[in-house]
This record gives C-alpha cells, structure tokens and sequence, in this order.
C-alpha cells in the first residue's frame, strides 16, 4: 500500500465519516441487524462509552475499530469486545490489519488481557481474516440467527494479550 494511513483516536470531526461507513457496511451477510443512523447525534449515542480509534490518511477516514467492556461488571475489566468497519473503497488494503495490530498494542498498554467479538458463519472472508491475524475460535452459536428464511451461526473469536 503506498498510502501513510495514521491510527488515531477518533475526533469529532470524524463522526460524519464513521456515519457514512457505518450506514454502508452493514448486511445481512455480516450482521444479525442492518445498522442505519439518520444523523451523527443518533450515531454518537449509538457509541457512547465506546473507545474509537480511526484509520485515517490526510483527513480521509478509511475505517474504525470500537471497543467496550462487555459488561459493566469489575470482573470483566480485563476484557474488550470490540467491532470493526472499512470503507468498500478501502478494502483489501490493509487497513483493517493495521487496526488490529493498533488494538493488540492498546490493550497490551492498558492491561487488557482479552480482546474478542462475534463474526456471523456467513462472514468468511472476516473469519479467515480474523484467524490469520491470530484470532482464535473460543465458541460457535448454532443456528444463532433467523435471518431472509434460514438459520445462521454466529462465531465468537478471541485474542489473548499474555
């Protein structure tokens, strides 16, 4: 890739562009809920308490990677969930190891000891991305979703830090 992409925490200058991802990237294929925003405030308080860190070059935003706790319980301080989004025009260069590879060394820093997520059985290409960045497979949801007539599995996958 000949671009300088720069991992960032997110600004409120950014918001529009994550809006205009968020609003394309999402499919039945990919998610169990089509996610639309009409506006960046109805995306704002979609996030709120979310740490976002951004893929930029210049000021074009190409990505995201958002991370919470999975719940607000102290014993679950050690872990992130976490979600992640390209722009279709910015895939499939990169950008989405590069997040990765951001939040690896974030949650090192901060002392997260597991960074996980769901991916949907329908997503391939995000499981096999997943795995070769050194994701490991921790749980299969059989039939987890109903989604256009058919069942679909749903995947958690996890990294352990140390």
């Amino acid at each position: 890739m000949n671009t300088k992409i720069t991992i960032r925490p997110v600004e409120e200058k950014d918001f529009p562009a994550l809006l205009q991802i968020e609003n394309r990237i999402w499919t039945n294929e990919n998610s169990p809920v089509l996610h639309y925003y009409a506006s960046v405030d109805e995306y704002k308080e979609k996030i709120d308490g979310r740490i976002i860190f951004v893929a930029v070059e210049e000021d074009k935003v190409h990505g995201f990677v958002d991370v919470h706790h999975p719940t607000p319980l102290l014993s679950h301080k050690k872990q992130w969930m976490f979600g992640i989004g390209v722009h279709p025009d910015s895939q499939s260069l990169g950008i989405g190891r590069q997040l990765l590879d951001h939040l690896k060394k974030v949650a090192v820093k901060e002392g997260i000891h597991k960074i996980s997520l769901r991916v949907m059985g329908s997503n391939t290409k995000a499981i096999q991305f997943y795995r070769k960045n050194g994701f490991t497979q921790e749980a299969l949801f059989k039939d987890e979703f109903f989604i256009d007539g058919r069942y679909c599995d749903d995947y958690q996958f996890a990294y352990f830090t140390n």
